[in-house]
């Protein structure tokens, strides 16, 4: 017990910077966990960790608003590391707003376990279905390790010219990741529907007594849907992909960080 305060104030940045993570990078950051349980899960995990990490604890500082404010720099780490995964993560979300569009599920609103926010029924099965790859895959595993390695190359957050220009960087190419991500799990559906589109434009010019408006709804419907769900495993690899993206910008983020 006395060794676990003589070193609670080291102990508080691990903490600090888990739960940084935790309150943005994607399944930990789910509103169905409560506060709390997010606040148990990162003391165990910093219990496991902080043996490992303690040789590269920065200074403690003797003033409280120094210490405070440290405290709060290694919060800013892990939540900079969560939101650059996050990115990438909500390229899920943007195909299954393109599916709705096209489809025309776009009104039909149900409420997402994950954000706990209304979105559109294929918009909640792409962020349901992305969170059980992002669990099979070990990409929470590998997060943890990547911010334990995190302690060794940012022990203090210095925002100088050239750790701006590499977060600029890393923030520019995870957006670009994003929506290059959600094009190709959107391609072959919209791909689909631009056809039948286009099909329903030629009969509607060569048999204009049809109405092709009452068959365009139900056709999209039944053609997008069966689409979809031929598709699922090139959806599933590329959803493995984007993940993998979101993990190596953390990991180059990290290796590449300057010293101070």
């Amino acid at each position: 017990m006395e060794a676990f305060l003589e070193h609670f104030q080291s102990f508080l940045f691990v903490l600090a910077r888990l739960l940084g993570l935790f309150l943005v990078a994607p399944f930990f950051s789910s509103e169905s966990m409560s506060f709390s349980l997010k606040m148990i899960f990162a003391f165990m995990v910093t219990l496991i960790m902080y043996p490992i990490v303690s040789s590269y604890m920065p200074q403690v500082p003797g003033h409280m608003i120094n210490y405070g404010i440290l405290v709060l720099s290694e919060m800013l780490v892990g939540v900079i590391l969560g939101f650059i995964v996050s990115i990438v993560f909500a390229s899920f979300q943007m195909a299954g707003e393109f599916f709705n569009n096209q489809i025309g599920f776009g009104y039909t609103e149900i409420l997402d376990p994950i954000t706990q926010n209304s979105l559109p029924a294929i918009g909640t099965i792409k962020n349901l279905m992305a969170t059980a790859i992002f669990l099979v895959i070990g990409a929470h595993r590998f997060l943890i390790e990547t911010m334990a390695y995190s302690f060794e190359k940012v022990q203090l957050l210095k925002f100088t010219a050239q750790v701006n220009q590499g977060l600029l960087q890393i923030f520019q190419e995870s957006i670009g990741a994003m929506f290059v991500v959600a094009f190709k799990i959107a391609l072959p559906v919209m791909g689909i529907l631009f056809l039948v589109s286009l099909a329903e434009g030629l009969m509607g010019k060569a048999a204009q007594q049809m109405n092709v408006m009452s068959l365009s709804f139900p056709l999209k419907v039944f053609i997008g849907t069966l689409t979809l769900i031929a598709t699922l495993t090139f959806i599933s690899t590329q959803m493995v992909q984007g993940i993998q993206i979101s993990l190596d910008k953390v990991t180059i983020l990290v290796r590449n960080w300057p010293k101070i």
